[in-house]
């Protein structure tokens, strides 16, 4: 089974479709630039993240290392009028392997052939394109680096999960920047990413309800030993309130990094 995405996208209309209907601004990215994006439905809610790469032959790439391509491909298509777009899924032969990076360091880092090799866009990782040495589920939960499935879910809006940086809110309208607009406009972003230890060494299951003081406070999106990746509300990670699963396995904040603003806002 197909696991990772390795799209080839062609046509003179398809940086200026993805600048249209994703959340960050594309129409400048260049060849040998790369820049991650996402696909929100109409309420802002999370559906993909992709990383778009433009090779030294003008071919836009979207890279993920975490979900299979022909979901993606059909977001695009989807999309796709009277555009010269043309998709090509070359998943099969392209597997894509999230890996650690140098933060800063962003592009296109090589090329073999027609194809990228190695993408950054300067958040500590990178993409491997053709296999290789993958970033294990601890360092993703210690990095609160978002995967497909788990944090990138309908559940969740981009700011909620530590990715207002791959927004850009004054570039033009794209689907979900309306009530992402609205969001920020109020501050009525209720919940924020966090890293906590779980109190039990037990297996956990995902996703699985946050509580405090009895209420629901949060979810659970993902475990690797004792460590887990969850989103909480605000009022409970400032407040300093005592966190537990429903089951009552406490839960440690360990990081609760302040929320980054969306790009195009002061």
């Amino acid at each position: 089974m197909i696991t990772t995405t390795a799209l080839r996208l062609s046509g003179r209309d398809t940086l200026p479709l993805l600048h249209r209907v994703t959340s960050n601004a594309l129409a400048d990215v260049a060849p040998g630039q790369a820049r991650a994006t996402l696909f929100c439905d109409f309420r802002g809610r999370l559906l993909h993240r992709a990383v778009v790469a433009v090779t030294r032959d003008g071919a836009i790439w979207l890279l993920r290392a975490d979900a299979p391509g022909d979901e993606l491909a059909a977001a695009v298509d989807k999309s796709v009028f009277r555009d010269d777009v043309r998709i090509e899924d070359r998943s099969a032969e392209l597997p894509v392997v999230l890996s650690r990076g140098i933060a800063g360091a962003e592009g296109v880092l090589a090329e073999d052939g027609d194809a990228p090799r190695e993408v950054s866009t300067g958040d500590g990782t990178r993409l491997l394109i053709g296999g290789g040495e993958p970033l294990g589920e601890q360092a993703r939960i210690a990095l609160l680096h978002p995967r497909h499935g788990h944090e990138i879910v309908e559940a969740f809006n981009p700011f909620e999960v530590g990715l207002a940086h791959e927004v850009h809110l004054a570039k033009g309208c794209f689907t979900g920047q309306e009530a992402l607009q609205r969001l920020i406009t109020y501050e009525s972003v209720r919940r924020r990413p966090v890293r906590v230890r779980l109190g039990d060494t037990r297996a956990v299951p995902v996703p699985a309800d946050v509580v405090a003081s009895g209420e629901k406070a949060g979810v659970l999106t993902s475990v690797a030993g004792h460590e887990g990746f969850a989103v909480v509300r605000r009022e409970a990670i400032e407040a300093g309130a005592n966190l537990a699963l429903a089951d009552g396995t406490s839960l440690e904040v360990l990081a609760a990094p302040e929320p980054a603003r969306p790009l195009g806002r002061p």
